[in-house]
């Protein structure tokens, strides 16, 4: 990526500035700073144990990286540079180190062959279904890691881990526990309702200034301004490059001779597939429970069961379900990075994978057919040579020129004018938009969080460069803020005129609502007489289920937190509903059971109670170890 190519390329008067800027601090500090903790350079303390700065760096660009490959589009990286996911990341840290430090109080380790037979069975490693040793060699030092350093990772994790999967595996679910829960979870209730929603159009317009004015004195912060920005900003692009002359033929067959292996048009593979959805950041308890149903599938299709018609009867992807998850010839590139690695692992005569997790949930994959992959001559070459040449010589252009634009706004951070005048850039501008973003660039998150940043927004310099795909970057300054303040009377007028409509219409409709369930209890009249009465109709409803949304979502919700009706009698309320309010009167109360021969519900069942107990146990024992020992934060650190 380009950032990394500036921090590499960094080259001039202001690179000598910058590393005079840091001798300084570093006379006073010592050598011995680099091998010993400073406490300014921590973030957490457990039980004399650091957790340093740069660890705790190193370990949330890691998982922010995970988290990004894992939810794709849904990736938020606003969100994800928040003091709030920071602090939720370090306190996972400090959990992870409190049971580190457990597991050497009880010498628990991991030998040798249980090491090496955990790596070889992690699919990262295997090239047709067998681990390679290459493979492995190449992806760690791929990822900067030693053999060492990565068998090291892996045995302290297994280590860790050996405490929570104990508790794990030895958490059972009695028959009691398996009754009550089926008995609530599955429950149904028949209930009939009558919705009154706001009659906004029955309420007058016409207040007087003193009920307005009441109103926006009370509702000050309804009548706040959104807090904006117009910036300005410089763009380089690579596309904006010129491509330059195409090389002569002696370089093109050079090239091609020493490429060759590359022009190979990739593998493709038809694959079907079984989707369970769950969302990444669900809790554990659930995402390893829809894990077990996963894999319990993968191992009936290994069995023997048709493919198709499992997926036709439990894929939670529509798109693919009715055409037994049927999803293509499909190669590199189309899906995320832990799907196609799987992919690729399968074989012809190993098919089935294990479950893979995505932004989506739990796959498992079925490997149907591989198309083999076929080469290419000179010629079929020579045009993709001659632009992939054009496309390096316009990047090492644009790499030179982010180069001089980053120097020159470092010796001058607070203008754009200068660098964009010796490049030849247009400085631009946009806005005003908010923290929510805007059009053009201010639709990219990392452009909107630069923009409120200390650094931009309270400070006035230019902000780092900012990807906003491959060699493409922007540099903004904000040009103009405009702070939250309270609009004027006059301008939200009108506003506050609907807001006291909209209350007063949410008003009348509870009133109703309560008049009708006066009249249901003080005379001999059904539901159906006093709905007649009012003008309404009676919604019946039956058998339904918690997760029901009809006749109302919130109305099902609240008829489920109602008490039980006595035998032969019925319970009455009033309960809020999405749009208004609700008359319910439930009449009866069916607790679930398990169906005869329901084998598969009664095991996904214990399993969901017994992880979610587990889970109880772990936090329970991590609380303990936390709070007979010491745990020190500096929150202060994480910004």
């Amino acid at each position: 990526m380009f950032l990394q190519s500036i921090r590499e390329r960094l080259t001039g008067f202001m690179a000598f500035g910058i590393l005079g800027i840091l001798i300084i601090p570093f006379a006073f500090v010592g050598v011995s700073s680099y091998s010993t903790s400073s406490a300014d350079n921590l973030v957490a303390r457990v039980n004399e144990k650091d957790i340093t700065t740069a660890q705790f760096t190193e370990s949330f660009g890691n998982y922010r990286r995970r988290m990004q490959s894992i939810m794709g589009a849904a990736f938020d990286p606003v969100e994800f540079e928040s003091l709030v996911s920071k602090r939720r990341h370090l306190e996972t840290l400090i959990d992870e180190e409190v049971l580190n430090q457990a597991a050497e109080e009880m010498n628990l380790d991991m030998d040798d062959e249980s090491l090496a037979q955990q790596i070889r069975d992690m699919p990262a490693f295997r090239l047709d279904g067998v681990f390679s040793r290459d493979l492995y060699l190449a992806r760690l030092t791929s990822q900067g890691l030693s053999v060492q350093q990565f068998e090291r990772q892996i045995k302290v994790q297994a280590i860790i881990s050996q405490l929570p999967t104990g508790i794990l595996t030895s958490s059972i679910t009695t028959n009691t526990e398996l009754m009550e829960y089926v008995s609530l979870q599955d429950q149904q209730r028949n209930f009939s309702s009558i919705l009154v929603a706001p009659k906004i159009d029955e309420i007058e317009a016409d207040f007087n200034a003193e009920t307005v004015q009441a109103y926006y004195d009370e509702n000050q912060s309804l009548f706040q301004s959104e807090e904006m920005v117009t910036i300005e900003y410089v763009e380089l692009n690579v596309l904006d490059i010129d491509l330059g002359t195409e090389p002569d033929e002696a370089f093109l067959k050079n090239r091609f001779e020493e490429q060759k292996g590359r022009f190979i048009s990739p593998e493709q593979r038809l694959v079907s597939h079984i989707l369970f959805e769950v969302a990444a950041n669900e809790d554990e308890a659930v995402i390893t429970t829809v894990q077990q149903q996963a894999q319990d599938l993968a191992d009936r299709a290994r069995q023997g069961e048709e493919f198709a018609a499992l997926a036709g009867e439990y894929s939670d992807d529509l798109g693919s379900a009715d055409s037994g998850g049927d999803l293509g010839w499909m190669g590199p590139g189309v899906m995320s990075n832990s799907f196609e690695e799987s992919m690729y692992n399968l074989t012809l005569e190993s098919p089935i994978s294990d479950p893979v997790q995505t932004g989506f949930g739990w796959h498992v994959i079925y490997l149907r057919e591989i198309q083999a992959s076929s080469g290419m001559n000179f010629e079929q070459a020579r045009e993709t040579l001659i632009r992939e040449h054009q496309e390096e010589e316009a990047e090492r252009e644009f790499i030179d020129r982010a180069d001089l634009l980053v120097d020159m706004i470092y010796e001058d951070p607070t203008t754009l004018d200068s660098a964009a005048l010796d490049l030849g850039l247009e400085v631009r501008q946009i806005g005003p938009f908010g923290r929510l973003g805007g059009d053009d660039i201010a639709a990219n998150l990392e452009v909107v969080s630069a923009a409120f940043s200390e650094l931009v927004l309270l400070q006035g310099s230019v902000s780092d460069p900012i990807d906003l795909a491959e060699n493409h970057l922007v540099m903004i300054r904000v040009q103009e803020h405009f702070p939250v303040v309270v609009r004027p009377i006059d301008v939200v007028r009108s506003q506050i005129i609907e807001e006291i409509r909209d209350s007063r219409a949410m008003d009348k409709a509870r009133s109703e609502a309560e008049a009708m369930l006066v009249a249901l209890q003080s005379s001999d009249h059904d539901l159906d007489s006093v709905a007649e009465q009012f003008g309404y109709e009676v919604i019946l409803t039956e058998a339904a289920l918690r997760r029901n949304f009809i006749p109302d979502r919130t109305v099902v919700e609240q008829v489920f937190r109602l008490d039980s009706p006595a035998d032969g009698e019925t319970v009455s309320a009033v309960v809020a509903a999405q749009n208004g309010y609700a008359l319910v009167v439930l009449k009866s109360v069916t607790n679930g059971s398990l169906d005869v021969g329901s084998a598969l519900n009664e095991q996904q069942y214990r399993r969901l109670i017994a992880n979610a107990a587990a889970s109880i146990e772990v936090t329970g024992l991590i609380r303990q170890l936390r709070d007979t020992g010491n745990v020190e934060v500096y929150e202060d650190r994480l910004k």
